[in-house]
């Protein structure tokens, strides 16, 4: 998944060039792919570098009014905040990335292609999660216009043989689109 003279280009410009012929799902599968390989590379660490090997995707609906897709993701010692639990940072950072995410389910030339950027993004923890916990984050598509979008998460834990349990950290994310008119793209 590159092309000619990656090394040339921003990764954000590869990256968008990889995802532009695909829709749907198949952009976002090809988006982590492609992420947990160039995060590989030590001279590209970026916020996601320790996020991205232990997140997957879990399911994910296309379907109106909201469609969602629903991460799976293990707290490693990494993300640890010093009292071996996720960090609340780290929580905040998965949130962004991950509720940004099925927005490429909706995303058409011109119309949040490029994902915009971050208005807003609330964080709510309500219990901690332990290092070595497995979740399940939910990322839904409240609203989306032209120029505006709310998503919403919520995280998780979740057993080996796939039950959730309660709610343990809850994210609002408004996002303004930064995609120039089709007709540029």
């Amino acid at each position: 998944m590159s092309g000619p003279n990656d090394a040339d280009l921003p990764y954000g410009a590869v990256l968008l060039e990889v995802l532009k012929p695909l829709k749907g799902i198949k952009k976002v599968e090809a988006y982590l792919e492609w992420a947990a390989k160039h995060y590989k590379n030590p001279k590209q660490h970026e916020w996601m570098t320790t996020i991205i090997p232990y997140l997957s995707i879990a399911s994910y609906s296309e379907s109106p009014p909201q469609p969602s897709i629903t991460f799976r993701f293990t707290v490693q010692p990494v993300h640890d905040n010093g009292l071996g639990n996720l960090h609340g940072g780290c929580a905040a950072t998965i949130f962004d990335s991950c509720t940004t995410l099925p927005l490429h389910l909706v995303s058409k030339p011109g119309f949040w292609q490029l994902t915009g950027v971050s208005r807003t993004l609330n964080v709510t923890y309500l219990r901690p999660v332990p290092v070595g916990t497995t979740v399940h984050i939910k990322c839904e598509i409240l609203s989306v216009g032209r120029r505006l979008c709310a998503l919403r998460g919520e995280m998780r834990a979740v057993t080996e043989d796939g039950k959730e349990g309660p709610l343990l950290v809850v994210c609002e994310h408004g996002k303004a689109s930064t995609d120039p008119p089709a007709e540029k793209l």
